[in-house]
């Protein structure tokens, strides 16, 4: 009888060892996700951290590739609830304009050429990016973007086109 009960637990003594072996993989995991996670925290403060130039750098790019997506949502996450146009009104007003300038087809192939925009912070607190250039079906436009920050968020507040 005592041999069977060795014989059970040098048996069952694979399966504690798989187990342990298991729980230390799991424990790797877990201590390698929190890791990320705590990277991810500290990448985050970093970009909080951004000068503003940078940061309306980056917004100018996240508008570059909407625009060159057709996503209207990402477009319109770029404009701030403040924005303001003397035609289109609001953001709802340019939402309109340009979802019946992708339906029509004249964002189709469109470039938008950033390379040469100047950011120039205002004493007002806000930023002027000029040029930005669009060119596609409708023709050649200049944009200058206003751009503000919002709650830690540079959006667009206003715009400016010439050349149509």
């Amino acid at each position: 009888m005592l041999n069977a009960l060795r014989a059970g637990c040098f048996a069952n003594s694979g399966g504690l060892e798989n187990q342990h072996r298991e729980g230390s993989i799991v424990k790797k995991l877990a201590i390698l996700m929190g890791s990320v996670a705590m990277m991810a925290v500290v990448l985050a403060g970093c970009a909080t951290g951004a000068s503003p130039e940078e940061a309306v750098a980056a917004q100018l790019e996240a508008f570059k590739q909407a625009m060159l997506a057709e996503d209207i949502d990402a477009i319109m996450a770029t404009y701030s609830d403040d924005f303001e146009h003397y035609e289109w009104g609001d953001k709802e007003g340019a939402r309109d304009f340009m979802q019946q300038a992708i339906d029509m087809g004249y964002t189709e192939g469109m470039e938008v050429i950033t390379e040469d925009a100047e950011i120039v912070l205002q004493d007002d607190g806000s930023a002027q990016v000029y040029p930005v250039d669009l060119s596609g079906a409708f023709g050649t436009v200049t944009l200058e973007l206003t751009f503000a920050d919002k709650d830690g968020e540079w959006l667009i507040t206003g715009l400016d086109a010439t050349g149509i």
